[in-house]
């Protein structure tokens, strides 16, 4: 019998403790889940007043507001420098000095000479003008005799011709009256001999004409010729000497080198005593606004424009932003070749709206620009957000009214608005400002979150 009982009793025995152990198992298993939940700590960031604007984040380096190389052709040596690299100028302010002692001697040399020369030529050129005058004189006493030879060749042509004319006249008179004694064959013999000697009283005036002119030509060149002398000398001091003299009084100016803008020196070629090697003897960067150079991809460079707002920060200056704006892209693509490799893309140039002097040419700085103006809207972390049957929701962290304390998760639907790389605005739901929303409360690192679960959190800062 007790083995028959035993042998009855052990299946119910066994079949019991089998149905316990699977109710232990499962009861463990949702245990051990909730546990797991309860000891691991999600982190939460507060639904709150967020900018949902959409931007591009890069970084750049601060640049000047203007580059200026100064530059010199001198081939003399540097006799001082007043700058040093990183300092600041002003426009105006004297920069450098060259040593002037050959180009002086020189100078001075080539002056004394054309001073000389100077002497000759005005001694000369007295001697030029009263030549002139006197050639004019010996012009107007040459006319007037010439003149004079015409007018008196013109009186004995004009008297030959009268004396024939009236002879002429008295024979035809004699003739219309028939006067028997007039004595018609000398009369006309006469006329005949008078009449053969006008063509040499108007070879005559013919003569004189042309000696007039042949003596006014002979004086006009002698005149013109005094007076190109005299014109040369005028324009002589485009001679190859005074070109050469104003050079030189050129390069003495240049000895002297002045900033032609204020701003900070960045590169310094040159060195007391020594020769420049370069045209480029010293650059200039203008500081008085504060300008930052980004590099654009491709993929984001249409999307900006000139004017768009930004925001700068830097590591330099922790906990710092400042405003600034777009004031220049190059539409035009670069490479930019570093230790990591190289970067194409497009330049854009920030600039702050108010000029900061602790950001000093060459820091880097990272700059968000704002390509959709949102503003701030209530918002939760988008990697909080979960899908259930075409709705949304988060879990929220709620502190737990009870004696163990920690969080319990509460699972709350929301109605999503705008979106930003980070943030979803809430348009609608149960969320209000300051819940706690648990980050990727599903598929990630961590168990699964439930509602109702106790959970502990990690709040971090937006």
């Amino acid at each position: 019998m007790a083995v028959k009982k035993k042998t009855i009793i052990i299946p119910v025995v066994v079949a019991v403790l089998a149905g316990g152990g699977l109710y232990a198992c499962n009861a463990m298993s949702k245990a051990a889940k909730e546990s797991m939940i309860a000891n691991s700590k999600y982190s939460v960031i507060p639904a709150g007043q967020n900018d949902l604007s959409k931007v591009i984040s890069t970084t750049g380096k601060v640049i000047g507001n203007g580059t200026v190389d100064v530059t010199t052709k001198l081939s003399c040596s540097v006799s001082k420098v007043n700058v040093s690299l990183g300092d600041m100028v002003k426009e105006g302010d004297l920069l450098c000095e060259f040593d002037t002692t050959e180009l002086q001697e020189e100078y001075d040399s080539l002056k004394a000479q054309m001073d000389n020369s100077d002497k000759k030529e005005k001694s000369d050129s007295s001697k030029n003008e009263r030549d002139l005058e006197a050639a004019k004189a010996k012009k107007d006493s040459a006319l007037a005799r010439a003149q004079r030879e015409i007018d008196k060749a013109v009186t004995a042509r004009d008297n030959a011709y009268e004396k024939y004319n009236n002879l002429c006249n008295e024979y035809n008179a004699a003739l219309e009256r028939g006067d028997q004694n007039y004595d018609y064959g000398t009369v006309w013999a006469t006329l005949e001999q008078l009449k053969s000697g006008l063509s040499t009283y108007d070879d005559a005036v013919t003569l004189a004409n042309d000696s007039y002119k042949d003596t006014e030509s002979t004086c006009n060149d002698a005149i013109q010729k005094l007076q190109d002398v005299i014109d040369d000398e005028a324009f002589d001091t485009g001679s190859d000497n005074q070109k050469k003299l104003d050079k030189l009084a050129e390069q003495i100016e240049q000895c002297k080198v002045y900033a032609p803008q204020s701003g900070i020196i960045t590169a310094l070629n040159v060195n007391e005593g020594s020769v420049p090697s370069a045209p480029s003897i010293m650059t200039i960067v203008n500081t008085d606004k504060t300008v930052i150079e980004l590099t654009v991809k491709e993929t984001d460079i249409t999307k900006i424009a000139e004017g768009m707002k930004a925001k700068v920060t830097s590591k330099v200056l922790p906990g710092e932003e400042f405003t600034a704006s777009i004031t220049r892209i190059v539409n035009v693509v670069s490479t930019d070749v570093t230790a990591e490799g190289s970067e194409s893309g497009y330049k854009v140039e920030v600039t702050l709206d108010e000029t900061n002097d602790k950001l000093l040419i060459g820091m880097s700085a990272s700059v968000d620009v704002t390509i959709e103006e949102v503003g701030e809207k209530l918002s939760v972390p988008y990697s909080g957000i979960i899908e259930e049957d075409g709705a949304e929701y988060v879990y929220v962290a709620e502190p737990a009214d009870d004696e163990q304390g920690g969080y319990i998760a509460k699972k709350k639907k929301v109605v999503k608005g705008a979106e930003s790389d980070f943030y979803v605005e809430v348009k609608s739901g149960e969320v209000k400002s300051g819940d706690l929303v648990i980050m990727e409360p599903e598929g990630g690192d961590l168990p699964d979150v439930s509602d109702g679960a106790r959970v502990q959190v990690n709040e971090k800062k937006k």
